[in-house]
């Protein structure tokens, strides 16, 4: 499979798994959204099957992020008093979580 192919495929199974290129971007906050972008038109500069891997591995690792990412949440909002549903702190929660992904990923 060439890299275009492989492109359209991975464009064709994130559309597929979360709707938009958007939203599997704000799904994988490891990932800058431009460098998808580019990726998946060919327009990106850099090393092309490098950004493809990670964007394949983001797909695959998703499900883990969420799990970490809800784990995270979970603990720390138990301390916290504010009560009922809350989203203030997700952002800094997946940042925790993406991190903690990449010292188990090496």
């Amino acid at each position: 499979m060439n890299q275009e192919q492989e492109r359209e495929s991975l464009r064709a199974a994130i559309v597929d798994q979360h709707g938009t290129i958007h939203k599997f971007c704000r799904r994988c906050p490891q990932l800058n959204r431009s460098t998808v972008y580019m990726v998946l038109n060919g327009n990106y500069p850099g090393n092309l099957a490098g950004q493809i891997k990670r964007i394949k591995q983001a797909m695959e690792g998703e499900d883990k992020s969420e799990s970490v990412f809800m784990a995270i949440k979970s603990e720390a909002c138990k301390r916290c008093a504010v009560t009922g549903k809350c989203s203030k702190c997700d952002r800094m929660f997946r940042a925790q979580a993406a991190e903690v992904l990449k010292i188990f990923s090496n």
